[in-house]
């Protein structure tokens, strides 16, 4: 019944001749103009036979939907689109259409959609946008050349969407804007100093990121970049001072215990400020061993107080304090038999097990000229005539940068209010800490909220102001305020101009400060802060656990490859297919490269195939994993979500857990396991899709290491599987190659979730036209990343808004006389 009414309604339509092509396969394939009716043959054929009224699969009737609503059912067609895109549809086990057919329909059905978004472009006005912690960070260090910890003074974001940019995720509420306050004052004192401190402490204990870590704080094998040549190990923390005067160093008690372990040998520890030794001092050796060994107390408190109350005298701001070890030699080992852990050097060496800073004990009252105190003080009044003058030229200079945009007499007048109080209460730099104080709790400088023109309706689009587009483009681009040439070019018009435009996003992309595309866009889009759930067993993977966290060092291969192919302005196909990535020695011989050396993150040639682009990279491979075994359903979904922009649907309620190995009983492999669940035809229809990309990968273990037997079944690791589209796959490369065969479509899922960051804000169905115009336009370039990126600038997605059906509300303001 459903197929002869679709048939004879089809029929029935106007045969309008629409002519289009495809690329399938990598290649250019032209396809015979249809019409309309003929082109909706095919749900007729492949859709309706669940998708109706009776069986309504789903949740979803295609025979009451109409080729003139195509567009107004937006988000039905783009996700049917997406589901013939991935092969999930028709499901598994259900007759298919050949690849050809379904990608016309699909290539047809875009054009249509396209047509209509062109015709009447999507355009959403974001929620009045917070700055999130690693926003506000940045721009206090482009404001100020402050480097905060943004998470030890602010709360913690919301995210939506994958990303913590997203406006309608960052909401306020009165803790948040203390906090926000409170922070506002530890970063002007930290920018001008504090001429009154008193005696206060900071601890730091090694970080994460040392390598060849045990219980205890572990051997510090390696020397640490930013250290002075000939040492190893230690610590290195950029302190900062808030007066000149003298400190002390404290070093944590070595743990020396009865068996006097690691002082068999002298080990010559130095104190760094800046570069500069201002302190050295023996630990260990004969002397040491034989007074230990009479008498353990005294001589242990001996050992531990020579590096106890270092005093030394520095200037105000920050400076760099290192405490390490000279290397006693270059002797793998101490010991007759090779050390059991790959690339660690000596053993029986001391490591620090924490350091104090305290001070200052004798502030001299002076603070010296801080590149902070240099950004902040423009002038400096010589009497007290120049005081009033050289404060306005101060705040206006930073509260417009800060703001972003030029002030009005209602922005002075509070901050002006603030200066008066300040001056009053400590002199003219109290005053002018207090008003920049007060700038940077202002919700001008917290929000980004944007300017309607004057006598724009409610519910019209309008083109931004050359201000907001500079700000849209900064926070985009770097995460950060918008600099000095950005916010000139805006204030005289010139950023509106397309050329100017362009060479503008040219010039930021190769600014340091878009490093933030990797660190932040990138760690988020490939979900990697889901490694911080996932510990490895290290019982079941005991070389993971004896070389350390493996991953920060994940996490920064990821962020340093993944920046070099956006600083290069290389093809994004590149993220796929790349020949190298950047690692260090202990990364390196994890992937089984021997001929790295050393701490420091260099630039590798990867001979092996199977560790080209994402798929070989230790991040994706453990984020996609459970702690104790691989997940190929894990890292198929993440293959389908992160790189093909079809996000699988979530698993049915009450669905039963994967079962594990029982001690006693035969171990299975996890394909095993796998294939008895799919069993089950309702598990199928999602796992027949899912389960060949993950298996593709499952000779890597779920640390990333590259295996070809089963621990835990002894047998041979089988990574064979079959897409939909009958394309076999057995590999990383195979997977590879399947992904470039249709490069739109990872081009696509990349620039949906670029777009999303940019704009701060849910894509819709309605959206997808633009992405698909980006992708367009990008593809004649190869998918060049500045491509991608110039694509969504000019989009009028990126470049327009919408005036709010409501009031233009105000953001809550913080009280004049609130005493900062």
């Amino acid at each position: 019944m459903h197929t002869r009414r679709i048939t004879s309604w089809a029929f029935a339509l106007t045969a309008s001749a629409t002519a289009a092509s495809t690329t399938l396969l990598g290649q250019e394939q032209p396809y015979a103009a249809l019409t309309q009716a003929q082109q909706w043959e095919f749900l007729d054929a492949w859709c309706t036979e669940c998708h109706n009224l009776d069986d309504y699969s789903g949740g979803l009737d295609m025979t009451s939907l109409g080729v003139e609503g195509v567009p107004t059912d937006a988000a039905v067609w783009e996700k049917a689109i997406r589901k013939l895109n991935s092969g999930m549809m028709p499901p598994p086990g259900q007759p298919k259409p050949s690849e050809e057919e379904a990608q016309q329909f699909v290539a047809w059905l875009e054009s249509y959609l396209d047509e209509a978004g062109t015709r009447h472009p999507h355009i959403e006005r974001p929620a009045i946008h917070r700055l999130n912690r690693k926003e506000y960070a940045n721009a206090v260090r482009d404001l100020l050349s402050v480097e905060i910890e943004p998470e030890q003074i602010l709360p913690e974001d919301g995210t939506a969407e994958g990303f913590d940019n997203i406006a309608e995720a960052l909401q306020v509420s009165p803790a948040f804007i203390d906090q926000y306050v409170a922070a506002a004052r530890v970063v002007m004192e930290m920018a001008l100093g504090d001429r009154t401190a008193a005696v206060g402490s900071t601890n730091y204990l090694p970080p994460e990121t040392l390598p060849i870590r045990a219980e205890g704080g572990g051997s510090q094998q390696f020397h640490i970049e930013g250290m002075p040549l000939g040492t190893r190990g230690g610590m290195l923390v950029e302190h900062w001072f808030p007066t000149d005067g003298e400190y002390s160093v404290n070093i944590g008690d070595f743990t020396l215990h009865a068996w006097m372990y690691n002082i068999e040998f002298e080990n010559r520890f130095i104190l760094t400020v800046d570069g500069e030794k201002v302190y050295e001092t023996i630990l260990g050796g004969d002397a040491d061993r034989i007074a230990l060994d009479k008498d353990q107390g005294p001589p242990m408190d001996d050992i531990n107080g020579r590096v106890k109350d270092i005093r030394f005298t520095t200037t105000a701001g920050p400076h760099k304090i290192a405490a390490t070890f000279v290397r006693r030699s270059f002797a793998e080992s101490d010991d007759q038999l090779q050390h059991f852990i790959p690339g660690a050097l000596q053993d029986r060496i001391l490591s620090i097990p924490s350091m104090e800073i305290r001070g200052p004990f004798t502030p001299s009252g002076d603070i010296a000229m801080t590149p902070s105190r240099a950004r902040v003080f423009s002038c400096y009044p010589q009497d007290p005539s120049q005081e009033a003058p050289c404060a306005d030229q101060i705040i206006t200079e930073f509260a417009t940068r800060a703001y972003r945009r030029p002030l009005t007499a209602e922005d002075m007048a509070p901050l002006k209010a603030f200066y008066a109080a300040g001056n009053e209460k400590g002199g003219f730099e109290e005053g002018i800490r207090q008003a920049l104080t007060r700038a940077l709790a202002s919700p001008y400088f917290l929000y980004r909220a944007e300017e309607v023109p004057e006598g724009t309706a409610p519910g019209n689009v309008y083109a931004l102001g050359a201000l907001d587009l500079a700000s849209r483009l900064s926070f985009f681009l770097w995460s950060s305020v918008p600099d000095e040439e950005l916010l000139d070019l805006a204030f005289s018009g010139e950023l509106q101009k397309p050329d100017v435009l362009d060479q503008q996003v040219s010039r930021m992309l190769a600014d340091p400060r878009a490093a933030s595309l990797a660190s932040s866009f990138v760690y988020q889009w490939l979900d990697l802060d889901k490694l911080d759930e996932i510990s490895p067993d290290p019982v079941i993977f005991p070389y993971a656990a004896n070389a350390g966290d493996l991953r920060p060092d994940f996490v920064k291969e990821i962020e340093l490859f993944t920046g070099s192919i956006f600083s290069d302005d290389e093809s994004i196909l590149r993220l796929l297919d790349a020949d190298y990535s950047f690692l260090n020695e202990r990364l390196a011989l994890h992937y089984g490269i021997p001929d790295v050396k050393g701490l420091r993150y260099r630039r590798v040639q990867l001979d092996d195939e199977r560790r080209h682009g994402l798929l070989g990279k230790g991040a994706v491979l453990m984020v996609s994993s459970y702690p104790n075994r691989t997940s190929p359903v894990l890292r198929g979904a993440w293959v389908l979500e992160r790189l093909m922009g079809s996000p699988p649907p979530a698993p049915p309620p009450n669905v039963e857990d994967l079962p594990e190995n029982e001690s006693g009983k035969p171990a299975t492999t996890v394909r095993a396991r796998l294939e008895q669940h799919r069993e089950n035809p309702t598990c199928n229809s999602c796992h027949a899709i899912i389960d060949p990309l993950g298996f593709a990968l499952e000779n890597f273990d779920a640390t990333g290491r590259w295996r070809d037997i089963d621990r835990f079944s002894g047998s041979m690791i089988d990574a064979s599987g079959e897409l939909p589209n009958g394309r076999p796959v057995n590999s990383p490369q195979g997977l590879r190659n399947a992904l470039l065969a249709r490069p739109e479509l990872f081009a696509r899922a990349f620039t949906e979730k670029l777009l999303t960051y940019g704009l701060g804000r849910a894509l819709t169905a309605h959206d997808m036209p633009t992405v698909r115009a980006i992708v367009r336009g990008a593809e004649a370039d190869d998918y060049r990343f500045s491509s991608l990126v110039k694509g969504i600038v000019r989009s009028s997605a990126f470049r327009m808004s919408v005036v709010p059906e409501l009031t233009n509300a105000e953001p809550a303001a913080v009280p004049e006389t609130a005493s900062l």
